[in-house]
């Protein structure tokens, strides 16, 4: 076969080679993304989770238990978290790898930007995989070279990769991708497909966020078993043993033995173990059906009959879990703190408070899906799986990004590469010179998001949308130098607002009751009812929890909220001055805007 003939004056002698462009993206990336942080210091960039979850790593490293994921100091005695030692493992490495060399803080600093920059490094390489592995040869040079520039113009994503986040989000996305290009390939590679499930289980390890994405591709793994037989007999059965077995050695790894099948709806457990092992142990039985007696009917009552076990066996044994993970949460919270949180809010709340941002959140995965679904039509037999499979994860992601926001970051990203793909697949003659890269980048999430930002003025016509409430964290108490100062007090309890929690805890050895979790029902309760009190009713409170301090912040949307519904109240009355006899204001840490009370005992 001839080679094909570039276009005069685009050959590829003039394109720059998709490593360097990785590497320069990278930079640029890694660059912006950190100056906020090195301009402002790394610790206060920090969010309310990436602030527990160095609390967290700094326990692991003091000694606390592998198995134990309690934090103590909050809501004492404790709350278990819902979170990963997946997670604190690398980053506990980190900083045990750099203490010796700078000490603890610069440590712990150099890791909160070192790893989100490599897990964005991750990320671009392998959105810039799966659009090569998607293409024909001849055009996996463009190809990537896209898909890097798509990525990195991921603006809903970006952010879970700036300098100092290190909760859980931007790994699952890596994650994720890589589950993609190894699942997409998986019918032609045996090893990818046992990879895949590894990278599936390894996900829900870390957190549920991903799991109706997970379910879909692995949907659609049984799909190809169902309609191919044996013809994919050992790939399917790779994928089945992975997921299991990954599962199966995970749970021994984070989870004690006498919790490993305890109702666990909102982490890695019982639930979440049947249904990964259980839906392994599935495909292998379709499998072994369809080796024993072949027919596409047979493979069908398999595959159906399979799936009402596990299904039957999910809701009998953990039935609590088909509710929502924020079902336990109480209503007052769900008002109060839940409701105004921006990442769970569905897509009609933001077209209702940022309606300009709409097409930055959902328009670039809404145009590659149905890309993905005219190259699904369009496509060889032999890539049809590809297509599918991807196209089914992308559909997944899209619908969480609906139900809440925050599932619009890895629903862009994974998108990114596929749309290039699709381009690819759909219009050849886009792809010779830098016609491809134009055509990604003007409809990348970054044009579209910026198209909204500029045609919403002339679309409002005048009228004001509510928006959602930003607060300056360090006006509302949020960041670790706001809370240093509190250092110097001797450790104690601390009723605070919600949302400066994590702060005080990471930048001081006191307790608190309020933070922003969803298991944290009593400590966050206890806090509303007695700031809501009258100071009488309070006093039986504070004196019961054995509450040491008092902090009011006026810049938080707590303090607002709680003079709002309770102008009578402990709050209202401390945010006006008017402290009840057993406080006593605490002049050396206070300062205007935020007060610290003792309570006398």
């Amino acid at each position: 076969m001839s080679p094909r003939v570039q276009p005069t004056g685009q050959g590829s002698t003039t394109e720059p080679k998709p490593a360097i462009v990785l590497a320069v993206a990278w930079a640029i990336i890694v660059a912006a993304l950190g100056w906020p942080a090195i301009k402002a210091g790394v610790f206060d960039a920090l969010s309310t989770d990436d602030a527990m979850r160095l609390v967290e790593v700094r326990d692991l490293l003091a000694g606390q238990g592998w198995f134990d994921l309690t934090q103590y100091r909050l809501d004492p005695p404790g709350i278990a978290m819902h979170w990963s030692r997946i997670v604190d493992a690398p980053l506990a490495v980190l900083i045990l790898l750099f203490r010796p060399l700078l000490g603890q803080h610069h440590a712990e600093a150099l890791t909160l930007v070192l790893w989100p920059s490599l897990l964005m490094a991750a990320a671009l390489w392998l959105a810039a995989t799966i659009a090569s592995q998607a293409s024909a040869p001849a055009d996996r040079s463009r190809a990537r070279l896209a898909a890097i520039l798509v990525t990195a113009l991921s603006i809903p994503a970006l952010i879970h990769f700036r300098a100092g986040a290190i909760d859980h989000h931007n790994l699952q996305m890596v994650l994720l991708l890589g589950l993609v290009l190894c699942v997409s390939d998986s019918e032609h590679h045996t090893a990818k497909a046992a990879l895949a499930g590894f990278l599936a289980a390894l996900s829900l390890s870390i957190g549920l966020e991903m799991l109706p994405a997970i379910a879909m591709a692995s949907m659609a793994v049984v799909g190809l078993l169902v309609w191919k037989g044996t013809d994919v007999l050992r790939p399917a059965c790779a994928f089945g043993a992975g997921l299991t077995v990954s599962s199966l050695l995970l749970a021994l790894l984070l989870l004690p033995m006498s919790s490993l099948f305890n109702p666990v709806c909102d982490a890695f457990g019982g639930p979440i173990l049947l249904l990964c092992a259980g839906g392994g142990i599935a495909l292998l039985a379709i499998a072994g059906a369809s080796w024993l007696r072949q027919g596409l009917w047979t493979r069908l009552t398999a595959s159906a009959l399979a799936g009402a076990l596990l299904l039957g066996a999910f809701f009998k044994s953990y039935p609590g879990c088909v509710a929502s993970p924020y079902a336990q949460v109480d209503p007052l919270l769900v008002s109060f703190w839940l409701g105004r949180v921006a990442e769970t809010m569905p897509v009609s709340e933001i077209a209702q408070l940022q309606p300009q941002k709409l097409l930055g959140y959902y328009a670039f995965p809404l145009l590659t899906l149905g890309l993905c679904v005219a190259a699904v039509i369009g496509c060889t037999p032999q890539s049809r799986f590809r297509w599918i499979v991807s196209t089914a994860t992308l559909a997944a992601l899209f619908g969480v990004s609906l139900w809440e926001l925050r599932g619009a970051a890895a629903a862009n990203i994974v998108a990114a590469p596929l749309c290039v793909a699709a381009i690819v697949r759909l219009r050849t003659e886009v792809v010779a010179g830098w016609r491809l890269v134009r055509v990604a980048l003007l409809v990348s999430p970054a044009s579209l998001g910026g198209i909204g930002l500029a045609v919403w003025p002339a679309l409002a016509a005048g009228r004001v949308a509510p928006g959602i409430a930003m607060p300056d964290l360090a006006a509302s108490c949020q960041t670790i130098s706001s809370a240093a100062p509190l250092a110097d007090l001797p450790p104690g309890r601390m009723m605070a607002p919600i949302d400066s929690g994590p702060a005080i805890l990471t930048a001081t050895r006191h307790s608190v009751f309020a933070a922003p979790y969803h298991r944290n029902n009593d400590g966050n309760l206890v806090m509303v009812h007695t700031m809501m009190d009258t100071p009488e009713a309070a006093r039986e409170v504070l004196r019961a929890r054995g509450v040491d301090y008092i902090l009011t912040c006026n810049g938080s949307v707590d303090q607002e909220d709680l003079v709002r519904l309770a102008p009578e109240g402990l709050a209202a009355q401390l945010g006006r001055g008017e402290a009840p006899d057993y406080l006593e204001r605490i002049q050396a840490v206070s300062k205007p805007g935020w007060t610290v009370w003792r309570v006398r005992k």
